[in-house]
């Protein structure tokens, strides 16, 4: 019986995220964290849950994040492979003065790309470093690949000095990986950044019984509704529910049909009023 439980939750959960329209019409994006320190347990990585619900209500679908140390050729490599499949590549840290800060020179091999000096950038390191010389560890922030974009955070302190500002190249963003930093730049940069004609329509509805329970009207409401995707969220310490189902798509009306439909194929008496 356990065994039959779980195959039809792995049946509707791949069923979800398979077969759905409207996930290939929206922008997505792919977003890389970079550092030893996250691999290594030193530190939480907080950037990414940032980003992700930002991206949302950007109406940007996020589909992968992943973890990677401060290697040149893994990053080149991970970063080669997203931006080939994601609309957005995000990357935040590996930027900075020291050995271990590799993201422009990884992102630069991924595109095939030398490393240059950009002047708007060494002006910038002159005013916050107070040297001109370009071989101090400084300057290793004016190093970017040769076609990068920049980017400015606008500084609405009414100071005249910029910050350092976002640097991408094709559809490749990187973001420091400082949280404060990037939560900044992030705010300020996001929906000029990241731009997306597509809202996300959500509904949500709470139930009183368990996943399997309710497994057969799932999957009834994703066939008859392909352009909405159902998510499952099971709690197990939960004294109000015991699980979360969510309804999404782009178009407001088809996730009213499916919430409609799924509200009258369920026990009325399954569903938790919250």
């Amino acid at each position: 019986m356990a065994k039959l439980i779980f195959n039809t939750y792995l049946k509707y959960k791949f069923w979800y995220r398979n077969h759905t329209r409207f996930m290939s019409q929206v922008k997505t994006a792919g977003i890389i964290i970079i550092g030893d320190e996250i691999l290594k347990g030193h530190i939480i990585d907080t950037n990414s849950k940032y980003m992700t619900t930002r991206l949302h209500k950007l109406g940007v679908r996020c589909k992968k994040i992943s973890v990677i140390g401060d290697d040149i050729d893994e990053i080149s490599n991970e970063v080669q492979a997203f931006s080939q499949r994601y609309d957005y590549v995000i990357t935040t840290g590996g930027i900075g003065p020291t050995h271990d800060d590799v993201t422009f020179e990884a992102v630069a091999k991924a595109c095939n790309e030398p490393i240059i000096l950009h002047p708007e950038l060494v002006k910038l390191c002159v005013d916050f470093y107070k040297t001109e010389d370009v071989n101090s560890p400084g300057m290793k922030l004016a190093r970017v690949p040769k076609s990068a974009i920049l980017t400015f955070v606008d500084d609405k302190s009414g100071s005249n000095k910029k910050s350092y500002p976002n640097v991408s190249i094709r559809n490749i963003y990187m973001f420091p990986g400082i949280p404060q930093l990037f939560e900044k730049a992030f705010d300020i940069l996001g929906a000029e950044l990241f731009k997306s004609s597509d809202k996300f329509y959500t509904k949500v509805v709470y139930f009183n019984v368990t996943e399997e329970k309710i497994a057969n009207a799932l999957m009834a409401v994703t066939q008859q509704h392909p352009d909405v995707v159902i998510g499952s969220y099971p709690e197990m310490f939960n004294n109000s529910y015991k699980v979360k189902i969510t309804i999404e798509s782009t178009i407001k009306e088809k996730v009213e049909n499916a919430y409609d439909r799924l509200l009258r194929i369920v026990p009325k008496e399954s569903i938790v009023d919250i």
